[in-house]
């Protein structure tokens, strides 16, 4: 009965013919009590086999069908009735993909453009020796570092027993740091993890209070010998923003650069949701979505959506349709965001002139304004102090640093001023007249 029911969950995915050759010669039985998953192999060259071309596809099908704290324990046939277990297999699979199921090394797509990066993400969450700590993931948006660094995560969590994977993007720990009472709890509670993983460190721009909290961080676990996973969207080099100390601890490690798809690999990546989730589309639908949208993310957006009408409108996809969901998920312009813009955006809310914001005078509504307006101009659009300097009539950069500090902290004391900061924020984004 467990057999025919699990069939039955990979038909959803997996074809007919392809379930009768590696599927149906395996034996299989489940133990609630200490919740293992017992694999029993016809003979040891079914077992080879199965190791290097389905077991990870099994795995995460198992973990899918079964739930969460499953381990699966794989056996081969010895010399008379008995099964040993296979030793080339190791030890006992967890079956959890504790950071997404979707996200493993064999659902990354890449060509030779990527090979690099992928390999190297493999070789670190093996764990056996930290020798690029920390390893740092570049790439633009929609290259797929999310999908390796989540996949890297699950490969610890699943391959070594006990190990503590901390997992999150700059603004979830913002948020724990928010809703916590105490600093040292927080740090105390990340730093206990044996394994931490922050994506999108660019988003510190938008935090820049927790940069020292970062730091310290990252001297709790190189001095611990515990390996550390950072993504980016710009080189380290680029980011004039980081704070020198936590710069220059970002150049210890190994740094790898993660390429946006070509056609060829998006094509491969809309065929195989088109196979997994039946969507129905044809070869030229499959074509026109792989050169329309040039990341993953878009990738996965509009597939989303065809995906959704496919369950709920019970119906084929016809060509209108196929074609409004493509004008419903192109992306639409958004402002040209620029410093002019946010300058004009402060001048209009504070009722003064662009030329006066910029200018010398030290009323206090003007440099109340031109703080704001650096601040806009350094998270927005992540400008350089030097940058911002020129910007503002020409200003030194230490005077540009300390307005934005100066501007922060009142952010820090006075509720009303973040608020006021997140609405200009959402106002310089916005189309129309500023």
């Amino acid at each position: 009965m467990l057999k025919e029911d699990f069939r039955q969950h990979l038909s959803r995915t997996c074809p007919e013919q392809d379930l009768r050759r590696w599927f149906d010669p395996l034996d299989l039985t489940v133990s609630e009590s200490d919740q293992s998953f017992c694999v029993r192999f016809p003979h040891a060259y079914f077992a080879a086999w199965f190791e290097t071309s389905v077991k990870e596809l099994f795995e995460k099908q198992a973990s899918q069908f079964l739930g969460p704290g499953y381990a699966v324990r794989y056996q081969t046939p010895c010399r008379g009735n008995g099964h040993t277990p296979l030793p080339q297999l190791g030890a006992p699979r967890v079956t959890d993909f504790p950071f997404g199921h979707r996200f493993t090394f064999e659902t990354f797509l890449a060509n030779e453009k990527n090979r690099f990066p992928l390999a190297l993400a493999r070789e670190v969450a093996r764990g056996r020796e930290v020798r690029y700590n920390p390893f740092l993931v570049c790439g633009p948006s929609g290259s797929g570092k999310t999908h390796l660094l989540r996949a890297m995560a699950n490969a610890v969590a699943r391959s070594q027993a006990g190990a503590s994977v901390f997992f999150g993007s700059v603004d979830d720990l913002q948020n724990r740091y928010a809703t916590s009472q105490s600093r040292h709890e927080i740090r105390s509670e990340v730093a206990a993890h044996d394994w931490l993983f922050i994506d999108e460190l660019t988003d510190i721009q938008r935090a820049p209070d927790l940069e020292q909290e970062l730091i310290f961080l990252f001297n709790a676990f190189h001095d611990a010998g515990k390996q550390m996973v950072f993504s980016s969207r710009e080189r380290t080099a680029s980011c004039d923003f980081f704070d020198p100390t936590f710069k220059s601890r970002l150049e210890w490690g190994l740094m790898v650069h993660v390429k946006p798809p070509d056609l060829d690999v998006r094509i491969a990546s809309v065929e195989a949701a088109n196979r997994d989730k039946r969507l129905g589309l044809s070869r030229e639908q499959v074509l026109t979505l792989a050169s329309r949208f040039e990341g993953f993310r878009q990738l996965e957006g509009v597939l989303l959506r065809i995906e959704a009408f496919r369950r709920h409108a019970g119906q084929e996809l016809t060509e209108a349709e196929f074609s409004r969901h493509i004008r419903l998920s192109v992306d639409r312009k958004s402002p040209e965001l620029s410093p002019e813009r946010i300058l004009t955006v402060c001048a209009e809310h504070f009722g003064l002139t662009v030329a006066a914001i910029i200018g010398q005078s030290r009323r206090r509504e003007l440099v109340f304004a031109r703080q704001a307006a650096m601040a806009l101009c350094r998270t927005l659009l992540g400008m350089s102090y030097p940058a911002l300097g020129k910007v503002f009539g020409g200003k030194d950069h230490s005077t540009v640093l300390y307005s934005i500090r100066k501007f922060q902290q009142i952010q820090d004391d006075d509720r009303d001023t973040k608020i006021l900061f997140r609405q200009l924020a959402k106002k310089c984004r916005q189309g129309g007249p500023a």
